[in-house]
């Protein structure tokens, strides 16, 4: 019976590797797209303000609007990075797990209560995660 749970675990897990793996290419593959059609949208750019002020001007155009650009990007980054994360609700029934252990061992409550109990949270969890998943695919 453990065998075949492991098998079943092995395989969802191999196929979400799969998908990730394969989602991230095809992001990569969009970001070079992107950087070079922003290469030529810069060049094009370029040879028209050249037209207009010349060559140094329109050099000195291009690089100070992408000096702030990448001064926006920075500023966005530290008030990313500053933002308060939120408590992963795993961490936080880590840390209830002892209070529950002792409860169980002291006889309050029984051992095959608190073997219930843990089958019923494991359903629960491996239960959100398959729900988080097949929602992902159909959105």
């Amino acid at each position: 019976m453990l065998g075949g749970l492991s098998a079943l675990i092995a395989g969802e897990v191999g196929g979400i590797v799969r998908r990730n793996v394969t989602v991230l290419a095809l992001y990569l593959l969009a970001f070079l797209l992107v950087a070079a059609a922003v290469g030529y949208g810069l060049n094009a750019l370029h040879i028209v303000l050249t037209f207009h002020y010349g060559a140094i001007a329109a050099s000195l155009w291009i690089g100070g609007g992408l000096l702030v650009a990448a001064l926006i990007c920075v500023i966005a980054a530290a008030v990313v990075k500053n933002r308060r994360q939120p408590v992963p609700k795993l961490a936080m029934a880590a840390a209830a797990a002892p209070a529950a252990a002792r409860l169980v061992g002291s006889g309050k409550i029984g051992w095959k209560a608190g073997i219930v109990g843990g089958v019923v949270m494991l359903g629960l969890i491996l239960g959100r995660q398959l729900a988080k998943g097949d929602d992902a695919d159909e959105a």
